[in-house]
């Protein structure tokens, strides 16, 4: 675990190959520091369920599933998840695809079951349409089904998502901003918006491991990050977007620099 009051959270990528010579680290080697590991990405499907098909492409359910009981045999502690984005094909999204709440409640407590998950993320990305009160009925939808289970949400747009967030903070167990592209002052100011509308203990900072040219965070703003807190009070934590990239063959860094980095300096 993290050691400090606040946590990390890491997702790791179903859908790229893992294990393999300059691909990401399998879900076995997952380090012990990380609090959450979240699985991306399984999709929203028509009749209030999912489809864990792209979840799946480069890694299949057998192995994922023998990743998943590696870090709990690990890491009793660590927390697994998974996040959930729209389909394109058929069309379903976050904002309005939900048609009955209390199902797809039943059924995210289902596959949570099914696959010894401690918790959904949301990844609302759609940007055809804004979330209004039927995305506020699925997630409540969601904390009904679910009420101890942790239920997070994936935010960079502020003016979009605010009021939802705002009309969720007692349901939602924290947000996670993906503001990655965005230098330090910018992504603090980002923060402090957020924590107007959530408290900052439930706000972790998203730094994305990449080349800065590829909308990542570099790894003196990632430090920087994980040491700063919003005026308010203590941060959650931060969020990795992702294992799977946190290698030499993307970064030109070390393996495992970016959760290092985090690591080394959350407080």
């Amino acid at each position: 675990m993290s050691g400090t009051s606040q946590s990390i959270t890491a997702f790791w990528l179903g859908y790229t190959p893992s294990g393999g010579a300059d691909e990401g680290p399998l879900l076995d080697d997952t380090p012990d520091y990380v609090d959450r590991v979240v699985l991306a990405f399984s999709n929203l499907y028509p009749g209030n369920v999912t489809c864990n098909g792209f979840l799946q492409k480069a890694n299949s359910a057998d192995k994922i599933k023998a990743g998943l009981a590696a870090i709990k045999a690990n890491s009793p502690d660590t927390k697994l998840m998974l996040s959930i984005i729209g389909t394109p094909s058929p069309p379903v999204g976050w904002n309005t695809g939900i048609t009955d709440p209390d199902e797809f409640g039943k059924w995210l407590n289902y596959v949570c079951a099914d696959w010894g998950f401690d918790g959904i993320d949301i990844d609302n990305e759609d940007l055809d349409s804004n979330p209004g009160q039927q995305f506020i009925d699925t997630v409540k939808g969601m904390r009904k089904a679910m009420p101890d289970k942790i239920i997070t949400l994936d935010t960079y747009i502020f003016g979009r998502d605010k009021d939802v967030i705002k009309e969720l903070a007692d349901d939602l167990s924290g947000i996670n901003t993906m503001a990655y592209f965005l230098e330090f002052d910018s992504m603090t100011a980002l923060v402090e918006q957020y924590a107007t509308i959530i408290d900052p203990s439930k706000i972790s900072i998203g730094v994305k491991a990449d080349l800065v040219s590829n909308q990542g965070t570099s790894l003196e703003d990632t430090i920087k990050l994980s040491k700063w807190n919003p005026s308010g009070g203590a941060k959650a934590g931060m969020m990795l977007w992702n294992l799977s990239s946190d290698i030499e063959a993307v970064t030109g860094k070390p393996d495992g620099s970016w959760s290092k980095a985090i690591h080394e300096n959350l407080g």
